[in-house]
């Protein structure tokens, strides 16, 4: 029974992660071309899978005149997916351009009607926890 409220509880957190996150890149009204100037390599061990490498590339787009580099916080398997000195859409806070995020990943991840699914499956999997409780302390059940 504590799996099932563990697997809620990381569900409900993703799904409220990407409500806040979601709502912040809103802002994310400028839009830039910026070039990958550096991927990082990280291996760690998988008991079953072996060695698994996730890379990390870093970002440099120009607003106004002023060069921001960042790093992506997200690893990605796929070394090919962000290859140094490609050309990417990036979107920036225009109040505060070192807030940004990669174009393609925003538009991917963070569309409304995806939100939509995850917060319909989280509440799918509640009410079924739920039931399942009544069920099993349900005197009619019994």
């Amino acid at each position: 029974m504590v799996e099932i409220i563990v697997i809620g509880l990381i569900l409900t957190g993703w799904l409220l992660w990407k409500i806040n996150y979601s709502k912040r890149i809103k802002n994310y009204k400028g839009r830039v071309i910026a070039k990958v100037i550096d991927v990082k390599e990280y291996a760690y061990c998988e008991r079953g899978w072996g060695k698994i490498h996730t890379y990390y590339p870093t970002y440099q787009y120009s607003v106004n005149g002023i060069v921001y580099e960042k790093r992506s916080s997200w690893g990605y398997y796929d070394k090919l997916r962000y290859p140094l000195g490609s050309e990417i859409v990036m979107y920036y806070d225009e109040k505060k351009p070192q807030r940004s995020a990669v174009g393609g990943r925003m538009e991917e991840e963070f569309r409304e009607e995806n939100i939509r699914h995850v917060a319909f499956v989280t509440g799918l999997y509640w009410l079924m926890v739920l039931f399942g409780i009544y069920v099993r302390f349900s005197p009619d059940f019994q």
